[in-house]
């Protein structure tokens, strides 16, 4: 396969917009949690709590996205789901309390799962279909947007600007652009169509059960850095609201730029080799933020921590949709996994925090990360095709 620039033809755009856009509203929202949990005046655990209605939300949508893209269409469902993600986004804005903070996560959650899945599916096809590699650096423009929306929330955040008008604004503007990019294109006819035998539900069992595995620990990790990053440097190391947001822009920017090299790396080492090293490096990353005594320090771990994981999860999605299984099987079973750890790990952690503080729930995620770096081998030997099967771009 070859790499080329995601800004050559209207179809590459198409499929690189919807990661950029997601990114910027992930890190939008991220960003500013310390002030809505200011203004709700929640605890640690309630917190955590509330954010488990965005990953109920986060599980129904996952776990109907497969069927759904099989009948519409990926691109279609991307589309869709960007629209939907405009709108549901200005919603934590509006939250005064812990019932109203869940109830319209939920809706944020079923939102991003939707569009999580698609978009992911929708790049695997393009993949397939013009021979090219470009879900590394699709995932790159994630993080990109993280860093950007993070940065965009510090600035918010500095200036006063209200969390509606913040999060309204971003959603219309950066939701907008990438349908812009997407309307009119056409999905290729050789992937659109669906297959008969294809599962309602797709499930991480069977061959892909060790890549969800992994999906899941990397995910957590990642959905911490979101949620937690923030909370972390200004309640463990007293940073203002403005310089705790770094701490999440510090791990997407060294996130994103590692992704834009990570399809080259791996045709040079592999997925597997790649992974191991990753999820070791980000080991190292995250015991740095645990024992920092400064902000600058913290940072620093945040940042290996970004440039560790980066390649993680698109490795990990490329390896599933190669599985010997139905077109998007592969995908939308590792991504409801991994998605389900993203949001519903940092709530759990929350209650670590609650308990034991927020330093001993970045100690779990140390763990978290040993176990992507020793179970990478066995989980990608498991989603090899049998000699003579055929492979999934």
């Amino acid at each position: 396969m070859t790499r080329p620039s995601f800004l050559r033809t209207p179809r590459l755009r198409s499929a690189a917009a919807p990661f950029a856009a997601n990114g910027v509203l992930y890190g939008t929202w991220a960003s500013r949690i310390p002030e809505i949990q200011e203004r709700t005046g929640l605890g640690e655990g309630a917190l955590g709590l509330a954010l488990l209605g965005m990953a109920a939300g986060l599980v129904v949508s996952a776990s109907a996205a497969g069927p759904l893209v099989s009948r519409l269409g990926a691109h279609r469902v991307t589309l869709g789901a960007l629209a939907l993600f405009a709108v549901v986004v200005f919603g934590p804005g509006l939250a005064v309390g812990f019932g109203s903070l869940a109830a319209v996560l939920v809706g944020v959650g079923l939102a991003s799962g939707l569009l999580d899945v698609a978009m992911n599916a929708w790049a695997a096809e393009v993949e397939e279909a013009d021979g090219v590699t470009i879900l590394g650096a699709c995932h790159g423009l994630f993080s990109l947007g993280g860093m950007v929306g993070a940065g965009l929330g510090a600035g918010a955040a500095a200036l006063g600007v209200p969390l509606v008008a913040h999060f309204g604004g971003a959603g219309v503007a950066f939701a907008g652009a990438a349908l812009a990019q997407g309307w009119g294109v056409r999905e290729p006819a050789a992937v659109r169509e669906g297959t008969a035998d294809e599962p309602v539900i797709a499930l991480p069992t069977g061959p892909v059960a060790g890549l969800a595995a992994l999906a899941v620990c990397g995910l957590v990790v990642e959905g911490a850095m979101a949620d937690w990053g923030a909370v972390f440097l200004r309640e463990v190391l007293a940073a203002s609201p403005a310089v705790a947001a770094l701490g999440f822009a510090a791990f997407s920017a060294t996130m994103a730029a590692a992704r834009f090299g990570a399809d080259a790396l791996t045709d040079r080492v592999g997925d597997a080799t790649l992974v191991r090293a990753g999820a070791a490096l980000g080991a190292v990353g995250l015991v740095v933020c645990v024992v920092a005594p400064a902000v600058a320090v913290a940072v620093v771990g945040f940042g290996l921590v970004g440039l560790g994981f980066a390649a993680v999860i698109p490795a990990l999605f490329r390896a599933a949709s190669r599985a010997p299984l139905p077109p998007g099987v592969g995908i939308a079973a590792v991504a409801s996994a991994g998605y389900l750890g993203f949001l519903a790990g940092p709530p759990l952690l929350g209650f670590v925090a609650e308990a034991a503080g927020l330093r001993t729930s970045f100690g779990v995620l140390v763990g978290l990360a040993v176990v992507v770096a020793a179970g990478a081998g066995a989980a990608f030997r498991r989603v090899r095709a049998p000699a003579g099967a055929p492979a999934q771009a």
